[in-house]
C-alpha cells in the first residue's frame, strides 16, 4: 500500500466512539474563595517565629532561627559545600542523634 492510498485514522475514531452518558460527565464548579479575615490568624506568623533549625545529615547546624535566619544559614553553609541541608521545626531537630 502506497502512502497516498492510506485514509486518515480520524474519521474511522469517530464512527466508533461512543456517545458518553451525561450523568457520567464531572462539572468542574468554581470555588468561592474564603473570606480574607478568615486566612488571618491572630498572633505571629510561624515562618516569624525563632522555631527554625538548619540541620545537616548529621547534626544540628543552627536552631532557634526564624526562617529566614535558617534560609541565610543554610546559603551561607551551602557555599563551604556543607552537604545535606535542610530546613526543619525546632521540634523535629532535636531528635537528629549527633
Amino acid at each position: 500500500m502506497k502512502i497516498q492510498e492510506m485514509k486518515s485514522g480520524v474519521s474511522h475514531l469517530i464512527k466508533k466512539a461512543e456517545p458518553v452518558a451525561r450523568d457520567n460527565i464531572l462539572e468542574m464548579r468554581a470555588l468561592t474563595d474564603p473570606e480574607p479575615e478568615a486566612l488571618v490568624e491572630d498572633g505571629p506568623c510561624e515562618l516569624e517565629e525563632p522555631r527554625w533549625s538548619v540541620v545537616s545529615f548529621d547534626r544540628r547546624v543552627g536552631g532557634h532561627l526564624t526562617y529566614d535566619q535558617a534560609a541565610v544559614l543554610m546559603a551561607e553553609l551551602d557555599a563551604k559545600k556543607i552537604p545535606g541541608l535542610c530546613i526543619v521545626a525546632d521540634e523535629a531537630a532535636v531528635r537528629i542523634k549527633s
